[in-house]
């Protein structure tokens, strides 16, 4: 009796951090800095295979190894037309779903089917069918967990053993577990779970129970819930996919109005008073910002009644950033842009440049090429790759937690030297030692085929022979002196010889030589 009058003292006054954002924060354990934020509404998650963990799936971080697994983070999925919120399929790389909220899925928030090495840990799953239901999944975890309004709780089907179950707050479910096999731990060995069905007693007030909750198969029940739910509502415009930066902390601008609501079901709500940073306590009267530099603040706050009755101080953590980061890339040399195509070697530079960052702390950035994993960036790479068309995709992160959109381009690797069409390949052989296998020797080249004969030309006919010449006619022959002297012919009175006379003729002096 006395622990559910607390209990109700407890819960009669809630005052609840709404933001302008679509998430908020709920403590854990009563501690500070810690709590479920969510970086905003996703589309129920489908993964099926390990290479199914990926940015599209809601995987913030990781490699799927123990030391760094994925992490699924952050997420606020309301699902009242899908059959599952979270549905893993056929994995054995490591995995954590972590401070998200999952809610009316119409057959189970989280769905593991032969799944091993998953972590469901800081998350809120309620007013679904089914919580968390395992079918034949064995070695998984789920811790500080709170599980509210389902038909079901935590359901393990087929042949699932050797699973977690610890430290999480069952509240409100119609049957809160149901193991019949008994092969899975609902103990951490010290530290069980809250069923707000079971009461015992704890006479030595350690916060377990000194009986152990045999329905459920857990020794060591606790008296109290380890983690709270809290509702948190939206108010005012958001920003920016609305971040959780990796401490926990809410990520706001200075523009964004962050609101304190507050309900008591007796006397009624006198005020609420708060203090950034330690400050002063002032009296709440509409909504708060955080003027001033990027960086991390501090908001404390609590609700008094008309009767004077206080509520319990609450903390809640920001992270002012007002530099979402952007980057762009940038490719050296060599390079050929042909149309809309940019080709490149495997000696080309490719460089990632954030142009805006947040003042506080060191933003990191992140690329992968094709379908291969990401890889924070360090400085510029080279594409060691086939040759061909590569898709590079890259993104950058504050350290807020605020994530730019990816960004992709198209890249087309060409490392193959040009081959000149026509030339005369080497006839000179080179060989050093045995070869296991003969270099081949290179095929000849055809002889070229011999020019046709030119068609002989014809022979000249012969030219007729000349007709021999007529002999002439013989002279008369003349007759000398010596046979016309007993002729009758007259003698040549100027005395000269006849052609053919062997005679010379008598000189004859001339008046000159006389004288």
């Amino acid at each position: 009796m006395g622990r559910k009058g607390a209990l109700a003292t407890t819960m009669a006054m809630i005052v609840v951090l709404s933001t302008g954002l679509a998430g908020g924060q709920v403590g854990v354990g009563g501690g500070t800095g810690t709590g479920f934020l969510w970086w905003g509404d996703h589309e129920p998650i489908y993964i099926y295979g390990d290479e199914d963990f990926t940015v599209e799936n809601g995987v913030m971080s990781g490699c799927g190894t123990p030391e760094d697994p994925y992490v699924i983070e952050g997420w606020r999925i309301d699902a009242p037309r899908a059959d599952y919120g979270i549905y893993i399929d056929h994995t054995d790389a490591h995995f954590v779903i972590r401070d998200c909220v999952i809610e009316r899925a119409r057959i189970a928030g989280v769905y593991f089917n032969c799944v091993e090495n998953g972590v469901v840990e800081r998350t809120q799953i309620g007013r679904s069918d089914t919580a968390i239901h395992f079918l034949s999944s064995d070695r998984n975890v789920v811790r500080d967990t709170v599980i509210f309004c389902c038909n079901y709780g935590v359901v393990m089907a087929g042949v699932s053993s050797a699973n977690l179950i610890a430290r999480n707050s069952f509240i409100d479910n119609g049957l809160h577990a149901l193991d019949s096999m008994r092969r899975n731990a609902w103990c951490d060995g010290a530290t069980g779970n809250y069923w707000s069905d079971f009461e015992s007693v704890d006479c030595d007030g350690n916060g377990i129970y000194d009986w152990p909750n045999y329905r459920y198969g857990d020794p060591c029940p606790l008296v109290s819930p380890p983690v709270e739910w809290t509702g948190v509502s939206a108010a005012g415009p958001s920003f920016a996919g609305n971040w959780v930066a990796p401490d926990g902390s809410l990520v706001v601008t200075s523009q964004t109005p962050i609101q304190l609501t507050a309900a008591d079901a007796g006397s009624g709500l006198s005020e609420i008073q708060y203090a950034i940073d330690c400050g002063a306590w002032t009296r709440y009267t509409g909504p708060i910002t955080f003027p001033g530099p990027d960086g991390p603040r501090r908001l404390d706050y609590f609700g008094i009644d008309n009767l004077g009755n206080a509520e319990r101080r609450t903390t809640a953590f920001f992270f002012v950033d007002n530099h979402p980061p952007i980057t762009t890339h940038e490719v050296g040399d060599p390079q050929h842009l042909s149309g809309e195509t940019l080709w490149v070697t495997s000696k080309t530079p490719i460089a990632l440049i954030r142009l805006q960052e947040s003042t506080y702390g060191c933003a990191r950035t992140f690329f992968r090429v094709d379908d291969r994993g990401w890889q924070e960036y360090s400085g510029p790479f080279v594409l060691y790759a086939h040759d061909g068309p590569h898709c590079i995709s890259y993104y950058s992160r504050n350290a807020s937690g605020v994530t730019e959109e990816i960004r992709s381009f198209m890249i087309y690797k060409d490392d193959a030297a040009p081959s000149t069409r026509g030339a005369q390949p080497s006839s000179i052989e080179l060989s050093v030692g045995d070869s296991a296998e003969p270099t081949p020797e290179p095929e000849p080249e055809p002889e070229p085929e011999p020019e046709p004969e030119p068609e002989p030309e014809p022979e000249p006919e012969p030219e007729p022979e000349p007709e021999p010449e007529p002999e002439p006619e013989p002279e008369p022959e003349l007759q000398t002196p010596s046979e016309t002297l007993d002729s009758d012919a007259p003698i040549e009175e100027d005395g000269d010889v006849p052609a053919g006379s062997d005679e010379e003729p008598e000189s004859v002096q001339t008046p000159s030589e006389t004288e």
